[in-house]
């Protein structure tokens, strides 16, 4: 069966995210692709369980998640961990914990008590912007994060120069199928 790619945009962004759509024309017929849309007041829980059972029955799973929906992706692998369902986990931009926010716009209050901290994203690709205006990316630099590729990139939150990692992800994806 073809794997899925399900991702899981970031705030103010819908199944029309630019980075999502360049997935979809990248990848063509490799996968089949789904999106987790979510709003500032969404029941972020109820859409992970939904999506947890959606998925419950895909051998395998590329999860993709950026900025806001990295962290609901990483809780979501969480999920199908305890499954021992096998999920390839890529991370853009990623907010991982909040207190590493560094932009000067509030983010959604009802929105926070669905974050987690994730200190240690393991099994992972995390692509990083070295120009990150939005997160402070730091802490992924300086630790050693378990069997974790970081693909550092000459690029801001928003990663306008996304089509040009899409090789990279690839690579990651093949490799991990191969697993």
């Amino acid at each position: 069966m073809t794997p899925k790619l399900f991702y899981i945009h970031g705030l103010g962004s819908d199944a029309n995210s630019r980075k999502y759509l360049n997935l979809k024309e990248y990848f063509k017929e490799q996968f089949r692709f789904d999106c987790l849309e979510w709003k500032n007041n969404s029941d972020i829980s109820q859409l992970l369980d939904e999506a947890e059972k959606m998925l419950e029955s895909e051998d395998k799973v590329i999860l993709f998640g950026d900025s806001t929906g990295a962290n609901f992706a990483c809780q979501l692998r969480e999920k199908r961990k305890q499954k021992n369902l096998k999920t390839i986990l890529i991370l853009s931009s990623p907010l991982l914990d909040e207190s590493r926010r560094i932009a000067d716009f509030p983010f959604p209050g009802q929105l926070k008590v669905f974050l987690k901290k994730i200190e240690n994203p393991e099994n992972t690709l995390i692509i990083v912007p070295l120009h990150d205006e939005v997160i402070d990316h730091s802490f992924l630099l300086k630790n050693n994060l378990s069997e974790t590729k970081i693909l550092k990139v000459d690029d801001s939150h928003r990663l306008p120069k996304f089509k040009e990692y899409l090789p990279k992800i690839e690579s990651y994806i093949q490799a991990e199928l191969q697993v």
